[in-house]
């Protein structure tokens, strides 16, 4: 149903403490001063809409760039530098692959391809793929090693629907429809271990089962069934087929090799003599592709540092491996680097490489200052920088360092003629530089042969003020309720604004603006430390919180909007209210991890199923916590810091798995401990920024290598953010809001740390200064036909 507004009276204003007497979390009342910054856009009509349209994944168009000769030789050195600590190349497993492997098996037994066994059941004859079987049954394997020349059809005496089970699970993963004690019959016939244990599984009943008796899922199966048939190519038993290629034998299955790669499948199934026969020579592959192609069939595992996976998807590409190349591809966009980016121009258009490419040219536009560094900057070609510099989506701090890119570019490629040199200096948009800026411009002049006259010839030109850069993320940022001030400063009311920033755009010298969009707002009186999350980047999640400053103000009802919404939606609530917590999507659930109520600090953990509308009880962290902060990093739960039942801040950071019964595995701690402060995932690591420690407000900003279960500190915050949102977006950690504890002045700045530049930003402000509040990610629906009239607020930043 959809929650209407209704009026409010806190249930016991009295009861609010004075400022000095309040937690170390809660906010004293501010002086009364004049408001300097723009009205609220809670009741602000001007602002757009989010879109309602339902969410449509934006097309990837490939790089328009043409591709330099590039060499991996500067990169594989560069590498060993960087990874000196990691002994073993990177193993990257596909979770797509044994499902593909299995059913491209079982579509090949129905076409009766490649069959090389037939079983006798009941006076039916199977046609089977021995090397299948053989990684489930004994009796199967000892076939194998028999030899691969024609036998006549195995007889087995078994029930025909228990037969048909066991075959459903060698192929498919899951034991079919059967009575239990036939399966049973089945497996001891076949030395099947693994059919035998799902069936006395069965025979028990799931209800009964210990929690220690769970049986792997369908995925795990088929991971399993896969393992069994590496191992027997790496035994070399029952291989059937001989492959040569630039001096490399490799002895193989046919059935099996047909089942995990295209390529191979395509010419075993073609009919040409390369099928036939009991050796093939390629001459067209290397040795080192023939290893990868054939080692990424039998397991769906790529084992390579970077410059390897970068040669693994040239192969895939080029030998028509698709899971191999996606798996490729997300490694290789999750390392990029400024000379890794350069690296990838000669495959940059390739078909099929658009989303790698993508990334890369996102990561050069938000890293040039650190790309014109690079050794190989240089071989860019002039077209490919120009159309860099002349984007409205160049992400740099002031625009003299799109100016000093195109001088070192100049000044490394002299030869250039002065017509080129002057097409690609009008990309720098010298109009939007300060005074200070253009010094710096005059001063620095034109690398030779270029003459003072062109630059001058270029400044005189620039149009003023220059065209803004404009960056429209293709997620949108959503920053839900919050603490605030109204416009009688005697009265702190949460908020009930949500707010998406639509752009970021950057002025004259270092002004930077955002443009802000409206979302409905959230039910009357709103709400603060409460948490929030997104299903799938779709649906956005609200629940807890508080709606005023006492304890017995603490909510437990739970809120739910998504894109197709025009009002909030009243769901199952909370088992027990709670504010000061953070709310986590994993797998398709969500977790309310601790927290406070009645001013007691909680371990206790809920999650959400929202397919059923329903709260049901975690397993509990393993001491209580609240103001604490929690983020997904590949699939694991991690929650950091916090204060404790004693209001002891904390520095521990805990692995939380909601599938053990004992869930919090203890981590390296952080390096300073802090509550009230942001955490997010990044680019294969955790980082923590602000939030309050014993001596204060805290600047500093940690790093986790979950690789090496260590921290690294990095640059500071440029100024206070306790009880702030935090958000990664577009391969950025964004800082959004908060106050200073010793001040007790309420922010409005956005402060971005981009991890491949070292440095933090600000790129501009929220609508309105507000505090504990969370903020989400949401999937950007297409708009189309829905007229925007944008709201700026800006700021021009001290650095």
């Amino acid at each position: 149903m959809s929650v209407s507004d209704s009026s409010h009276r806190p249930s016991d204003p009295g009861s609010v403490s004075a400022p000095a007497q309040k937690d170390r979390l809660d906010l004293p009342l501010p002086d009364r001063r004049t408001p300097s910054w723009p009205p609220s856009p809670d009741e602000d009509p001007s602002l757009p809409p989010f879109p309602l349209e339902e969410p449509v994944p934006r097309p990837m168009a490939p790089g328009s760039l043409p591709s330099p000769v590039l060499s991996l030789e500067e990169e594989e050195e560069e590498d060993d530098q960087d990874e000196q600590d990691a002994a073993e190349p990177e193993e990257l497993r596909s979770e797509e692959h044994p499902s593909q492997f299995f059913a491209e098996a079982q579509r090949l037994r129905e076409q009766r391809l490649l069959l090389d066994e037939e079983v006798s059941v009941e006076g039916r004859v199977y046609g089977v793929h021995r090397v299948i079987l053989a990684a489930i049954s004994s009796l199967f394997r000892d076939r194998l090693l028999g030899g691969r020349g024609p036998r006549p059809p195995l007889s087995l005496d078994v029930a025909a629907g228990a037969w048909e089970a066991v075959l459903t699970f060698a192929y498919e993963g899951l034991l079919g429809p059967a009575r239990p004690g036939d399966v049973l019959v089945v497996a001891e016939a076949l030395g099947a271990p693994r059919v035998k244990a799902v069936a006395q599984w069965r025979c028990k009943g799931a209800g009964s089962a210990r929690e220690d008796e769970k049986q792997p899922s369908q995925a795990e199966e088929l991971r399993e069934n896969l393992q069994s048939i590496e191992l027997l190519y790496q035994e070399g038993i029952g291989c059937d087929l001989e492959l040569e290629a630039g001096g490399c034998r490799l002895r193989v299955h046919r059935a099996a090799l047909a089942c995990g790669s295209e390529f191979f499948g395509a010419m075993l199934l073609s009919g040409m003599r390369e099928s036939q026969g009991t050796e093939v020579s390629l001459h067209t592959i290397s040795a080192q592709d023939l290893r990868l192609l054939v080692s990424f069939a039998y397991s769906g595992v790529v084992r390579a540092r970077w410059p390897g996976l970068l040669r693994a998807a040239q192969a895939a590409l080029q030998y028509q491996s698709s899971s191999c190349l996606a798996l490729c591809q997300r490694a290789l966009a999750r390392g990029l680097s400024p000379a890794r980016c350069l690296a990838l121009f000669p495959i940059a258009e390739a078909p099929g490489l658009e989303r790698l490419w993508s990334k890369a040219h996102h990561y050069l536009l938000t890293h040039l200052p650190a790309v014109a560094l690079c050794p190989t900057f240089p071989s860019l070609p002039a077209a490919c920088l120009a159309e860099l510099l002349d984007s409205d989506e160049l992400h740099v701090q002031e625009e003299f360092e799109a100016f000093m890119a195109a001088w070192r570019w100049l000044a490394a490629n002299p030869e250039t003629q002065e017509s080129e040199a002057k097409a690609l200096l009008r990309c720098v948009r010298f109009g939007r530089m300060s005074t200070r800026e253009l010094r710096r411009v005059r001063a620095a002049g034109l690398p030779p042969p270029l003459t003072a006259d062109l630059l001058h010839q270029l400044l005189v030109e620039a149009a003023v003020p220059g065209q803004e850069r404009r960056r429209e993320p293709d997620q949108a940022l959503v920053v839900i309720g919050g603490d605030g001030l109204r416009a009688d400063m005697a009265i702190r009311q949460p908020s009930r604004g949500v707010w998406w920033a639509r752009a970021f755009c950057c002025g004259t010298g270092l002004v930077r603006t955002v443009e802000w969009g409206r979302l409905p707002a959230l039910p009357a009186p709103g709400r603060f430390r409460h948490g929030a999350a997104s299903l799938a980047g779709s649906e956005l999640y609200v629940c807890g919180g508080q709606d005023f400053y006492s304890h017995s103000n603490t909510l437990a009802s739970t809120l739910r909007w998504g894109p197709s919404q025009e009002d909030w939606e009243e769901m199952a609530p909370l088992c027990q209210a709670r504010s000061f917590f953070p709310l986590v999507a994993l797998d398709g659930l969500l977790y309310a991890l601790g927290g406070r109520n009645g001013g007691v600090a909680l371990n206790s953990v809920e999650t959400y199923h929202p397919e059923l509308n329903v709260w049901r009880p975690a397993p509990a962290l393993p001491a209580p916590r609240f103001a604490h902060a929690a983020a997904v990093l590949e699939g694991r739960l991690y929650v950091s810091g916090g204060c404790s039942g004693a209001g002891q801040y904390l520095a521990s950071l805990l692995h939380y798995d909601p599938k053990l019964e004992k869930p919090g595995v203890l981590l390296s701690a952080m390096g300073v401990p802090r509550a009230g402060h942001v955490m997010a995932a990044l680019g294969g690591r955790l980082y923590v920024a602000g939030g309050l420690g014993e001596t204060g407000d805290l600047l500093s900003f940690e790093a986790y290598e979950p690789r090496t279960d260590s921290w690294t500190h990095l640059a500071p915050l440029p100024s206070p953010h306790v009880g702030a949102a935090g958000a990664a977006l577009q391969g950025e950690l964004l800082v959004l809001g908060g106050y200073s504890h010793r001040t007790y002045a309420l922010s409005h700045l956005i402060h971005a740390y981009s991890p491949g530049l070292g440095r933090w930003l600000c790129l501009g402000t929220l609508p309105r200064p507000r505090a504990e509040m969370p903020a989400c990610i949401l999937t950007l629906p297409t708009v189309q036909h829905v007229a925007l009239v944008p709201t700026r607020h800006q700021t021009k930043p001290a650095g």
